[in-house]
């Protein structure tokens, strides 16, 4: 029930410089995806990742301002959160999550975290900072990616989610180094979190020197949309891309 926003580049840039005009209206959508926000801004030449959140609204946050003009990265996910019914307003349950070299955020809703966490491997099942469905999520696609490679990771991930967990989305971002996934998966016969029109779309803009992936409804619908049941998936070296089917 959050709102995304992810960016690569082919130079170090910010959130507010990348989209430009019409960022301030993401920003605003703070006011009704109101339990805090986070930044991570992953660089592929030192190859470590800065994360930045705060409870407070992104649109009334000092370190939200500073962090969106300031925090120079050629690769950054963005994440504005709602929370889940049922899940605590805390700054541990916050996205973006970051574990070694890869930063996630999620939205949507898993709606038992037992149905998902199963499928965590059971050497990850310590290392949760959170009470979320979304960081057992993560962990989940970590998991695959460990047994099968990056994309086809994610993949099964998705796959074994969406076949085994009752869920409204599971739409997601995954960023590394040397690659940037945008996944979306959501259950069209649930409209129950939706907040505007096709709540859980995505949609991606690819331009020189930059590929963003963002969630609709703030007035970028001249993106191009990205397919339900399908990846995004980025070459940071090159910004090349293709999009694939789950």
């Amino acid at each position: 029930m959050c709102r995304l926003l992810g960016y690569v580049a082919t130079e170090e840039r910010t959130f507010a410089d990348v989209v430009g005009e019409g960022f301030e209206n993401f920003v605003e959508l703070s006011k009704e995806h109101k339990h805090g926000w986070g930044i991570s801004a992953c660089s592929t030449d030192t190859r470590k990742t800065e994360l930045v959140r705060d409870l407070t609204l992104a649109a009334e946050s000092k370190k939200f301002a500073e962090s969106s003009t300031n925090l120079k990265s050629d690769g950054a996910l963005l994440h504005l959160r709602l929370a889940s019914k049922g899940l605590t307003v805390d700054l541990s349950n916050n996205h973006p999550f970051i574990y070694g070299d890869y930063s996630f955020m999620h939205n949507g809703t898993i709606k038992s975290i037992d149905s998902v966490q199963k499928f965590v491997d059971p050497r990850y099942l310590g290392k949760f900072t959170s009470t979320t469905d979304s960081e057992r999520y993560f962990f989940t696609i970590l998991s695959c990616i460990d047994e099968l490679g990056l994309i086809e990771g994610v993949r099964k991930a998705v796959k074994t989610i969406s076949a085994n967990c009752d869920f409204t989305s599971i739409n997601s971002m995954l960023m590394t180094p040397d690659t940037f996934i945008a996944v979306c998966e959501f259950n069209e016969a649930d409209s129950t979190e939706w907040t505007v029109e096709s709540h859980y779309e995505l949609r991606y803009s690819v331009e020189d020197g930059v590929i963003k992936v963002a969630s609709t409804g703030w007035g970028k619908d001249h993106w191009t949309r990205l397919t339900n049941h399908s990846i995004l998936v980025v070459n940071r070296k090159d910004l090349s891309f293709e999009v694939l089917p789950l």
